[in-house]
C-alpha cells in the first residue's frame, strides 16, 4: 500500500512537471558560446553571442516570431503574425532542442484562423555553437496556407546606429550598408527614394537565372559580430530583403505615415503551399568580430561538404587543357546565330574567322585566348549540326581551329540544347515542356522551351561528330546551365555528366555551384545591369570568395566589357578583374573587330598576367579601404594583392599611399610591383 502511495505521489509530481512545462516564461539553449533563450508569450527567441556580447533580439517592428500568409475561409489573402496565436506551447526536447507550436493565430480585425497550427524547432549543436531552425508540420484546417517568414525580421541592424551591412550572394555578391553616409555616387534623393518605391523591398529566389541568390545563404553584421545563416541541402526558400526601410509600404493603403524605424533584415520565405511536404531549415553560425569575408569563408566550408566544390587543380590534373584558360582573354564573336542564321550584315565566313584569330595572336600578341564563335551551323538551335557550308564548311572551319591549336588558344562554336526560336524555318513543337494532356509548358521563353529529358539526346546526336572533324579542346553550352531548377533536375545533371565526360574544356553561361564539379569556367556570375538592389549596395566578391579556385569566371557575353552599363565602363571592369581574379569578355559583331583593338590590347595588358597568377589561387580576403568604398583590397592564396580604385578621385589608404582614380597597385607573387590608371583623353583632329 506504501509503495502503491510513493508511485501516486511520483506521477502527480511528474504530471505537474510536465503540465507547467508548457507555462515556462523562458526556455535556455546554451553553450560555453551562444545562449539561446525562447519565451513563450510569443514564441521568440534571443540569441547572445558571448565573446563580443552581442545579443540578436527579435522583430524589432511587431515582435513577430513569423509571418504567415493565408487565404482565408472567405478567400481573402491576409499576412499574420503568428505571436499573436492564441496557443503558443514550448517543449523541450533533451538538452538542446525545443519545439514551438503556434495554433489559431489571430486575424487583425480579431478573428481566428481556427485549426491553422504551426510547429518549428531550434536547436542548438553544441559541437559547432550553430543554431538550427526549422519548420516541422503545419496543418491549415478550412484555410490555404500559401508562405511563412520564419524567424521573422531576426538579426536586423538599425539604421545609423548598427554599423554593419546585409549581405546577399546575388549572382557574385552585394553588401548593402546600414547607415546613410557616404552616399551612393552623392545620391541621398535615390537612396531615400528607394523605402517609397519598394526598391529596398523585395524577395529573391534561389539559383535562377536573373536577380537570384547564386549560393544558399545569406546575414548581416555589426562591428560586435557576424551572423550567417546556411540553408539545407536541396531546399529552395526565397529571400525577402529589407534594406534600411521604416515598412512605409505596411502603412501606405491606410495612407499614414510608419511608425517603425528604418531597419534591414533579410527572412527566408517558406512555401508551405502543398500540404505535409517537408519544408528544412537553416542553420546560423554566429561569428565574434565577423564581417561577409567571414561569412563566405563559412560557406566555404560547407560548400566542400555538399561536393559542390572541385578545384581547378583537380581539373587540371584531369585534363592539361585547363592550363590554357589562366590569363585568357574570352572572346565572343557574334554572326547571328543563334537567333538568326547567317544574318545579313553580321555573319563572318570561316576565312574571315581565320584572319580574326591570327590578328589577336600576331598583331595584338596576345598569349591566351578562348576563341567562342556564334554562327557556325546552318540549323537553328537545339540541332547544333552541320557546320555551314555557305561560310566555308568543315574544312575552312577546321583551318580556324587549328590556329586556335597551335596558338595554345581554345575554340569553341556555340552550342545549345534548350532553345526553340519561331523564326527557325523549321519550327516545331517536338520537343517542347508539355503536360499529362499534351498541353504545352514553359511557352513564355524561347531559352528555356525543349524538355530537359531530349536535351541529352540532341547532344549526343552531333557533338562528337564535331570533335572529330574539327579536333575541339573545348565546348561551351549554353542556358541550360543558367538556373539549378527541380523540374527536370536528374535530366539536366545527365547532361552535364555527359559533357563532362567528353574530357573538354568545358564553360556554360551563368552557372550555379551545383554544375562546377562538370565545369571549368562559367559566363558569367559578375553583375547584373540595374537589379533591385543596385542604388543601395556595394559589390562584393561573395561568390570568389567561396569558389574562385574551383571555376574560372568570366564576364557575361551580354553585358561584355567594351559596353558602358550600369556595370561601369571597360576601366572598372577591368579594375574589378583583376582586384576579383576574374577573366576578361570581350564580346563583337564581326564588323566591329577593328574597333576592339584598344581594349584588347589593355585586358592583354593589365588583366591577363593577374589572371594567370591568381587562376589557381583561393581568394583570401576582400576588403574597402576608403569610406565611399571605391578603393578595395584583394589578396590571394599565392601572395598576389591587388588594390584598386574604382572611383575617379584620388584617395589615400591607411599608409598614406595614394591610389589614383581609376588606378592600381599590384603586388605580384614575386614581390614585383605592377601600378598604373587609366587616363581619357580627347584627340583633336
Amino acid at each position: 500500500m506504501e509503495m502503491i502511495k510513493k508511485i501516486t505521489a511520483l506521477c502527480i509530481l511528474t504530471l505537474l512537471f510536465c503540465s507547467t512545462s508548457f507555462a515556462q516564461k523562458t526556455i535556455t539553449l546554451e553553450d560555453s558560446k551562444i545562449k539561446v533563450t525562447v519565451e513563450n508569450k510569443t514564441g521568440n527567441f534571443t540569441v547572445t553571442e558571448k565573446t563580443s556580447g552581442q545579443v540578436w533580439n527579435p522583430d524589432p517592428w511587431e515582435n513577430a516570431a513569423g509571418l504567415l500568409t493565408l487565404v482565408d475561409s472567405k478567400k481573402t489573402k491576409q499576412t499574420v503574425n503568428i505571436s499573436n496565436s492564441k496557443n503558443i506551447e514550448l517543449t523541450k526536447k533533451g538538452k538542446n532542442t525545443v519545439v514551438i507550436k503556434f495554433s489559431n493565430p489571430t486575424f487583425k480585425d480579431g478573428s481566428v484562423a481556427k485549426g491553422v497550427t504551426l510547429q518549428t524547432k531550434l536547436s542548438l549543436d553544441t559541437k559547432t555553437s550553430k543554431l538550427r531552425v526549422e519548420i516541422i508540420s503545419y496543418t491549415s484546417s478550412n484555410h490555404k496556407l500559401l508562405s511563412l517568414r520564419y524567424p521573422s525580421r531576426y538579426f536586423s541592424l538599425k539604421t545609423d546606429q548598427d554599423i554593419g551591412a546585409a549581405v546577399i550572394p546575388q549572382k557574385q555578391g552585394i553588401i548593402c550598408p546600414s547607415y546613410i553616409f557616404p552616399m551612393n555616387g552623392g545620391r541621398f534623393c535615390k537612396w531615400d527614394d528607394t523605402t517609397y518605391n519598394n526598391k529596398s523591398i523585395g524577395t529573391l529566389e534561389l539559383f535562377n537565372n536573373g536577380t537570384g541568390l547564386s549560393m544558399p545563404w545569406w546575414g548581416t553584421y555589426n562591428k560586435k559580430s557576424a551572423v550567417v545563416g546556411i540553408i539545407d541541402k536541396d531546399v529552395r526558400p526565397k529571400l525577402f530583403f529589407n534594406i534600411n526601410n521604416n515598412g512605409q509600404y505596411l502603412f501606405n493603403a491606410e495612407g499614414k505615415m510608419s511608425t517603425y524605424q528604418r531597419v534591414q533584415f533579410l527572412d527566408p520565405v517558406w512555401d508551405i503551399s502543398t500540404p505535409n511536404q517537408t519544408i528544412g531549415g537553416i542553420s546560423y553560425s554566429f561569428i565574434p568580430k565577423g564581417d561577409y569575408v567571414d561569412m563566405a569563408k563559412e560557406y566555404r566550408k560547407e560548400a566542400k561538404k555538399r561536393g559542390h566544390f572541385v578545384s581547378l587543380k583537380d581539373k587540371l590534373a584531369r585534363n592539361p587543357d585547363v592550363d590554357k584558360l589562366p590569363g585568357s582573354i574570352y572572346f565572343g564573336i557574334y554572326g547571328g546565330y543563334p537567333h538568326y542564321v547567317n544574318m545579313p550584315g553580321m555573319a563572318f565566313t570561316f576565312n574571315d574567322l581565320k584572319d580574326m584569330i591570327t590578328t589577336i595572336h600576331d598583331t595584338l600578341k596576345v598569349d591566351n585566348a578562348f576563341i567562342h564563335a556564334w554562327g557556325t551551323f546552318s540549323n537553328y538551335v537545339p540541332n547544333n549540326w552541320p557546320i555551314s557550308e555557305e561560310l566555308g564548311g568543315v574544312k575552312k572551319l577546321k583551318e580556324a581551329v587549328d590556329l586556335t591549336n597551335k596558338y595554345g588558344y581554345l575554340y569553341s562554336s556555340y552550342h545549345s540544347y534548350s532553345a526553340l526560336l519561331e523564326n527557325d524555318p523549321d519550327f516545331s513543337t517536338e520537343f517542347m515542356w508539355k503536360d499529362a494532356n499534351g498541353k504545352l509548358q514553359e511557352t513564355n521563353s524561347r531559352w528555356a522551351r525543349v524538355d530537359s529529358k531530349y536535351q541529352l539526346g540532341l547532344a549526343k546526336k552531333h557533338i562528337t561528330e564535331e570533335i572529330k572533324a574539327l579536333n575541339l579542346k573545348a565546348d561551351i553550352t549554353d542556358i541550360t546551365f543558367a538556373a539549378y531548377r527541380e523540374k527536370g533536375k536528374e535530366d539536366r545533371i545527365a547532361l552535364a555528366k555527359y559533357i563532362d565526360s567528353l574530357n573538354l574544356v568545358n564553360g556554360t553561361e551563368h552557372g550555379q555551384e551545383a554544375w562546377i564539379p562538370y565545369f571549368d569556367m562559367f559566363e558569367g556570375l559578375t553583375y547584373l545591369g540595374n537589379p533591385p538592389l543596385s542604388t543601395i549596395s556595394k559589390k562584393a566578391p561573395l561568390f570568389s570568395l567561396v569558389y574562385h579556385d574551383a571555376i574560372a569566371v568570366f564576364g557575361k557575353i551580354q553585358d561584355p566589357d567594351n559596353e558602358v552599363t550600369n556595370n561601369g565602363d571597360f576601366r572598372i571592369k577591368s579594375l574589378r578583374s583583376i582586384l576579383f581574379g576574374r577573366g576578361t569578355t570581350i564580346f563583337f559583331a564581326p564588323y566591329e573587330f577593328n574597333g576592339m583593338a584598344d581594349m584588347i590590347k589593355m585586358a592583354n595588358k593589365l588583366v591577363s598576367p593577374i589572371h594567370k597568377e591568381t587562376f589557381y589561387a583561393e581568394l583570401e580576403s576582400h576588403e574597402y579601404l576608403s569610406k565611399d568604398f571605391k578603393v578595395q583590397r584583394t589578396k590571394f592564396s599565392n601572395g598576389t594583392t591587388v588594390i584598386v580604385n574604382v572611383g575617379n578621385v584620388d584617395q589615400k589608404i591607411e599608409n598614406g599611399q595614394t591610389i589614383p582614380g581609376y588606378g592600381y597597385y599590384v603586388t605580384r607573387e614575386n614581390g614585383k610591383i605592377n601600378k598604373g590608371s587609366f587616363k581619357v583623353s580627347l584627340l583633336e583632329n
